[in-house]
């Protein structure tokens, strides 16, 4: 009995955790944004790369290791002392100064970097957002067609028990309570998959139920400007950087045929213990002879170099073409993102002013001609379909036209200051 007491205790209490694992959180478009710029695991890795990056800043002024010596070359000079040496190379400081830029110029790199992935990230998010508001708009719609399905199966039935009709009507109206049901099923589930994929983009354990109950419009931003350019497009400013960091680089290739600098420091070392010769020596009384190197390496072999240059300015080359690439290929886009804005917004104007009421009329006519026998249940069928037609027609525009609006203000970053 103890056993089955503590089985069931653990059944209930994973109940519960599942329970708050997956509960809804009703959540304002801001509220996502917010928790996508704090949660997203794209946007943390892009912030770990920018201090990665900026770590990587204090390898530009990276010394050579210092070499310290102990030798005894009687053969150098007749000398049997010993000597130990201090000896240390560096680069041009120009060197330094160069390598310094390039990494910073990295960093900007994956700054714009940081900066496209936020905007996509929030492009998605207010996207997701608005799908949801689609997808609850459709079963607001079926739940109200499922009503007016049954009531149309609850005349047709009491029509067949008065013997006004015959079972053929009845079947259709089953039909139809049926079909718009599995319909119905079927919105609920792409429901739940847009709240998954919400979910994934917070990186949250909850389901994102949006705040508002029915469908919105969103407005487009007043600094919408249809003249635009796309060098102003986020994306064009990691290929300014790029290039930017790429003639640095060449710079810096370029600074490998200046020579190094070589210092050293010699000091006299009497080790008494060590005296395989056995040569009399004593330290010198005013103190140790001490003496000093310096000196430049020139490189006088730099094929490799220069090769390392050229290859520097191929690849400064190609960052180049590349942009011209995405600036030919993001305007192209952004002109095909304002036609596809234009023809939403067309369709939507004529649902606002012409759809949305003959739906209203068809369904408000239809219900009281069949009901008093002006129509027939084909006519009254069809009728039914036109008006739920219709209004699923217009949830789609205004999801449409939101999702224009959404791809237009993601070209200039807007969606980041709205």
């Amino acid at each position: 009995m103890k056993k089955k007491t503590i089985i069931l205790t653990f059944i209930a209490l994973l109940c519960f955790s599942w329970e708050g694992w997956t509960q809804d959180s009703i959540t304002t478009l801001d509220d996502c944004l917010r928790q996508a710029r704090e949660n997203n695991l794209t946007l943390h890795a892009g912030r770990i790369a920018i201090e990665k990056a900026k770590d990587l800043q204090g390898t530009a002024f990276a010394i050579g290791k210092t070499s310290l010596a102990l030798s005894q070359d009687p053969t150098s000079g007749g000398s049997p002392d010993n000597s130990l040496s201090l000896s240390q190379s560096f680069e041009f400081p120009t060197v330094y100064a160069t390598r310094h830029s390039l990494l910073k110029a990295e960093t900007e790199v994956e700054r714009n970097r940081l900066n496209v992935s936020e905007n996509e990230v929030i492009k998605d998010v207010t996207s997701l957002y608005y799908s949801l508001l689609l997808e609850k708009e459709r079963i607001r719609i079926l739940q109200q067609q499922s009503t007016v399905y049954n009531r149309f199966l609850f005349l047709a039935s009491a029509k067949v028990q008065a013997g006004e009709a015959n079972r053929l009507e009845q079947i259709h109206a089953e039909r139809l309570c049926n079909e718009n049901a599995l319909v119905l099923k079927n919105a609920t589930r792409e429901y739940l998959n847009v709240q998954l994929r919400m979910q994934n983009q917070l990186n949250t354990h909850a389901l994102i139920e949006p705040a508002e109950d029915s469908l919105i419009i969103r407005p487009i931003s007043p600094l919408f400007n249809e003249n635009w350019d796309a060098s102003q497009a986020p994306q064009c400013k990691i290929f300014e950087s790029q290039r930017m960091a790429g003639e640095k680089n060449l710079s810096l290739q370029r600074q490998g045929f200046i020579p190094e600098i070589h210092l050293a420091l010699r000091n006299q070392l009497v080790l008494k213990g060590f005296n395989p010769y056995d040569i009399p020596r004593e330290r010198f009384d005013k103190g140790n002879f001490m003496g000093f190197e310096a000196g430049i390496s020139v490189p006088l072999f730099f094929g490799e170099q220069r090769a390392k240059a050229k290859a520097a300015k191929r690849e400064v080359e190609i960052i180049q073409t590349q942009k011209e690439t995405a600036l030919m290929l993001i305007q192209q886009a952004y002109e095909t993102a304002l036609n596809e804005y234009q023809q939403a917004k067309a369709a939507l104007e004529y649902y606002l002013q012409t759809g949305n009421r003959l739906a209203e009329e068809i369904t408000q006519i239809s219900q009281l001609s069949y009901e008093k026998g002006e129509i027939g249940y084909l006519e009254y069928i069809q009728n039914l379909q036109t008006a739920v037609d219709i209004r699923l027609q217009y949830a789609h525009a205004v999801n449409d036209y939101n999702q224009a609006v959404i791809i237009l203000e993601s070209f200039k970053l807007l969606s980041c200051k709205l």
